[in-house]
This record gives structure tokens, C-alpha cells and sequence, in this order.
């Protein structure tokens, strides 16, 4: 079983204040024993050879990812590794037979970028369901309806950290059973050969965590930021 976190923000996401930079990102994720990660920063991929090496050096499988909108609603794309648009939910069919797993991010949240209902629509063109780490024991319930539809439409689940601060990361990830190569990760996410490994964030963190999002939040509106359908 390899220790995945495939929902990671870092310092060269062009909408988040982030901190620290991919490459301390792997050394931190090194530290913890993570065999596989995913950069997913919002409307951009950031992913090169010399970083996918500098991630080999240090153990880890690094897999080229993105989160971008469709219809307003936040998707995380994984092994996408060239520019593109995405008009509608329907267009996820043409990345698929690309190789591409499709999941959906913290989805039953009550932020305007959660897909919700919209899930629900178009569920089928999903391969996995992300359950979050942002929750607390008396405070899970967007989780557990994320587990409901999951069991429901037959999609794996898969746990992440969504991370913009270093402390978020390996309270809530993945055990994927499968080798440790691209190909065989996306293929072990399509047959739900994952097993989530799960912990409450101490309330002092999720407290952190929920400031974060505001202040990101806030940010945006301050920017002006304004997101579309395009990655790149």
C-alpha cells in the first residue's frame, strides 16, 4: 500500500497565498513517508520533468494534476498534463479516454465552489469522491453524505489534505494498493483499490484552516479573480 495525498496546493498556484514551494512541499511530504503526490493548483499545472525527478530523488511518484472550474463547480484532474478547456461536464469524456481521473473536491461543502447537486447531475463522469481532512468528530457531516454517495454510485473515495498550509497535511490521505507508477495509480483509483486513513484535525488547526479560507476568500475578491473554465 503507498501513502497518497493527490489534493495539494502550493506556492506557484496563481489565486492562493501559499507559503512554501513544491519542491519543500516534497521534502516535507518525504519526511512524513508520502510515496505519491499530486500538485493541484487551481487553473494551472505545475509540473515538469526536473520536478517529477527531484520528487523520484526523494522517493515519491509525483502525478500532474489540476483543480479548475466547471460551471462554477471545482474538479481535480488527474494526470492532465497540457493546456485545455472545459466547456461543460460532458467535455470530461474526451480527458478520460486520455488517461485522466476525474474526482470531485469536498463537494457537499456550502462554499459557492463545491459541486453539490451538480455531482449528483453528473456523476458519471466521475471516477472518485474526495473526502476531506477539514472536519471535526461532532462536525462531519459534508463528509459522511460524500461517503453515502460514494458507497451509492459505486466511486471511490479518497482522502486528501486540499493543502495551503503545511500543518493540514497527514491528518486525512489515501493508502492506494498498486505499484508505484503513474498508470498503475489511476488504474487501482478506477477499481477502488484505496483505503482512506483518516484523523480529526485538532481544533487549534481547524481553526487555522477555517481563517485560511476566509482569508483566501477574501483575497480573491479583493484580486478581482474572476475563474473560468480554462487550465494551463
Amino acid at each position: 500500500m503507498l501513502k497518497a495525498d493527490l489534493h495539494i496546493h502550493t506556492g506557484e498556484d496563481p489565486y492562493d497565498e501559499i507559503k512554501y514551494t513544491s519542491k519543500e512541499l516534497i521534502n516535507y511530504a518525504a519526511k512524513l513517508g508520502f510515496d505519491i503526490l499530486a500538485i493541484t493548483n487551481h487553473h494551472k499545472i505545475h509540473y515538469s520533468k526536473s520536478l517529477s525527478d527531484y520528487a523520484k530523488r526523494k522517493g515519491i511518484l509525483l502525478i500532474p494534476g489540476v483543480e479548475t472550474h466547471i460551471n462554477k463547480g471545482e474538479v481535480l484532474l488527474l494526470n492532465v498534463r497540457k493546456p485545455g478547456k472545459i466547456e461543460d461536464f460532458q467535455d470530461l469524456e474526451v480527458l478520460k479516454k486520455e488517461n485522466v481521473v476525474v474526482v470531485a473536491p469536498h463537494p457537499f461543502y456550502p462554499l459557492k465552489s463545491c459541486l453539490g447537486k451538480k455531482l449528483l447531475e453528473n456523476i458519471k463522469y466521475f471516477d472518485g469522491i474526495e473526502y476531506s481532512h477539514f472536519y471535526l468528530n461532532n462536525l462531519n457531516f459534508f463528509n459522511k453524505k460524500a461517503v453515502k454517495v460514494a458507497e451509492q454510485y459505486n466511486k471511490t473515495l479518497i482522502g486528501t489534505s486540499d493543502m495551503h498550509r503545511l500543518f493540514q497535511m497527514d491528518h486525512t490521505y489515501s493508502l492506494v494498493d498498486c505499484n508505484k507508477d503513474t498508470d498503475s495509480v489511476l488504474e487501482a483509483i478506477r477499481k477502488g483499490n484505496v483505503k482512506i486513513q483518516t484523523k480529526k484535525l485538532p481544533y487549534i488547526s481547524f481553526l487555522k484552516a477555517f481563517f485560511n479560507v476566509l482569508f483566501s476568500g477574501t483575497k480573491r475578491k479583493m484580486q478581482n479573480v474572476k475563474f473560468d473554465n480554462s487550465y494551463y
